[in-house]
């Protein structure tokens, strides 16, 4: 197995979690949505859904890692300095994605962008 389908596994986990709680969010009982407010939870399933379907398709799927590592970023600080507990899952969560996203596009690590070196001249641009 190469290791750009090992790391489209990996993401593609992180996307399984992101899908899980989305769903969760939308079939929440009425005493969660009650305590928590409809419109936070609605906006929360729509981003992580959103997010999920960014990672599913091929062309956006490197704005759906940022998006996603943004987001559990996002849950790690809420967990850490609001509720006031360790963010064990966020941390997980975040690893695999940012391991996935080095083993799937190798160029995201060592110091390429777009597939080209960054040290190599870009194409000049004439000043008005």
């Amino acid at each position: 197995m190469s290791k750009e389908r090992i790391g489209l596994i990996l993401i593609g986990l992180v996307g399984l979690a992101l899908l899980g709680s989305g769903i969760m969010k939308f079939t929440q009982p009425a005493e969660m949505v009650e305590a928590m407010g409809v419109g936070p939870l609605l906006t929360l399933a729509v981003v992580e859904l959103l997010i999920v379907a960014a990672l599913i398709i091929a062309r956006t799927r490197m704005l759906g890692i940022i998006l996603a590592a943004s987001y559990i970023g996002g849950i790690i600080a809420f967990s850490w300095l609001v509720e006031g507990e360790t963010p064990i899952v966020g941390i997980i969560l975040n690893s695999l994605l940012y391991g996935g996203a080095a083993l799937h596009r190798p160029w995201v690590t060592d110091g390429r962008v777009g597939g080209t070196a960054i040290d190599q001249p870009g194409p000049q641009v004439q000043p008005l």
